[in-house]
């Protein structure tokens, strides 16, 4: 699928490799910063919306 799909854009490889790489490096790191962030903080901002008084 995807090599017909290239197959048929010629002269724009470049472009989509470089969308392609800027999309998942985009959610590697949304993710790593979501795997290392501190527990407290997770709850911290889990209830902020509930609560009324803000810190």
């Amino acid at each position: 699928m995807f090599k017909q799909f290239l197959d048929q854009t010629s002269g724009n490889q470049g472009y989509l490799i470089t969308s392609l790489g800027i999309f998942l490096l985009f959610f590697i790191v949304v993710a790593i910063l979501l795997l290392t962030m501190k527990k407290e903080e997770v709850k911290y901002m889990s209830e902020l919306p509930l609560k009324d008084d803000v810190k």
